[in-house]
């Protein structure tokens, strides 16, 4: 009886930790990259309606003031491409991660310069917590520092505003 007691326990630690490691980004952000980014923010708001925001690609214009176009044909899927507009630069994406209410992020290439950008969500003190994690590599990233920081800054700022008001 004992036995069977501990083989159950060894069963359901092995699908957590199993559902633990399917629960992180395909591709992560290089922390290590000579451009890379990260901010946080606390949204008083569920974290599906967060998450909605996030893939719902063809809403962003309603919300995010520097993307004046975005396009995907369906849901947010891993591996989906997708092609958007922000401050005037043209962007081609695919989604590497959708993790409903937890995970999402896809890579970018805009000219030469490739994207690794990824957002994490989490439930903290009844309220949501928003980590955004984004690298840039390719020739001239390094002096998009700045611009990537301010950037995702507003981009956090707009995501909460928008989420809070649903």
């Amino acid at each position: 009886m004992r036995s069977k007691s501990i083989l159950v326990i060894l069963i359901l630690l092995g699908l957590t930790i199993i559902n633990l490691k399917a629960q992180n980004m395909n591709i992560t952000a290089d922390s290590t990259s000579r451009c890379y980014a990260t901010a946080e923010i606390i949204i008083k708001a569920p974290k599906s309606i967060v998450f909605e925001l996030l893939a719902q690609i063809n809403d962003w214009p309603e919300w995010q003031n520097s993307v004046s176009k975005a396009s995907i044909d369906g849901a947010a899927e891993e591996g989906k491409k997708f092609k958007w507009k922000a401050g005037g630069l043209n962007i081609k994406s695919k989604l590497h991660t959708v993790h409903p209410d937890s995970e999402i992020g896809w890579t970018g290439k805009i000219w030469w310069i490739k994207a690794v950008h990824n957002w994490y969500i989490t439930e903290e003190n009844g309220q949501t917590k928003v980590v955004v994690k984004e690298a840039l590599k390719g020739l001239g990233s390094s002096m998009m520092k700045k611009s990537l920081q301010e950037g995702m800054m507003q981009n956090l700022a707009e995501l909460k505003a928008k989420a809070e008001k649903n």
